[in-house]
């Protein structure tokens, strides 16, 4: 199967998505050699939640980082209303740089920045966007900026882009082998996003179920309370 699968591709919202009692928990307080990222805690306190399966893949994954090597976690749970939200910004942005109006064309070219929400992976609490930091907690250079828009920097943020230097691609590839020894996928436009159990991750992995659905942040809270 190509890896180049957009998130709009019907194949990808043809998956079944089954419910999941899976809990949540917190990646801040999850492990030491996880550092997060704070940034993102004004827009919701449940960023960097996840389901718990995720967090111990990532405990796993650490193992195969060099020595003095870490992750850092950029985002985690993104609730479905900011999720809605930054597509339709993503659309808006898209229609406002292109000739094609048409609205197919639209919504792959969005998708190429920001999920669906029916198909989006970080409501799911499978998904993560993340990247490396040193011994002194500086970030490595993987090419470009996390969250920068892929047609704004020539699609630099693919993650095969060869429009970058030796060390970031280097990078990429210390980030990819981390996270696909225990199982992430990665979303090709975006080299900081990974995920597993979510439709997506069902579409590259070539099985017919997710592992987990979209949950509000109200379920995200009773599952925190199921843990």
């Amino acid at each position: 199967m190509s890896k180049n699968i957009l998130m709009s591709d019907p194949r990808v919202s043809a998956i079944s998505v089954p419910f999941s009692k899976e809990p949540f928990v917190d990646l801040v307080n999850f492990d030491s050699e996880i550092v997060v990222d704070p940034s993102l805690y004004s827009r919701t306190p449940y960023f960097s939640f996840v389901r718990l399966s995720i967090a111990k893949k990532l405990v796993f994954a650490k193992k195969y980082l060099p020595k003095d090597i870490r992750f850092l976690i950029k985002e985690g749970y993104r609730p479905l209303h900011i999720q809605k939200l930054a597509f339709e910004r993503s659309i808006q942005r898209v229609r406002e740089n292109s000739s094609n109006q048409d609205l197919d064309h639209l919504i792959a070219e969005a998708s190429k920045y920001v999920a669906p929400p029916n198909v989006a992976p970080h409501p799911t609490g499978g998904a993560i966007d993340i990247t490396l930091i040193d011994s002194n907690n500086n970030e490595l250079d993987l090419g470009t900026i996390f969250d920068a828009i892929p047609h704004e920097t020539d699609n630099a943020t693919f993650f095969d882009a060869t429009n970058i230097t030796e060390q970031a691609i280097y990078n990429r590839q210390v980030l990819a082998h981390a996270l696909q020894s225990v199982g992430f996928v990665n979303y090709f436009t975006e080299w900081w996003h990974w995920s597993y159990g979510d439709r997506y991750w069902a579409v590259m992995t070539d099985v017919n179920q997710s592992l987990y659905d979209p949950v509000s942040e109200q379920d995200l809270l009773n599952l925190l309370q199921e843990a």
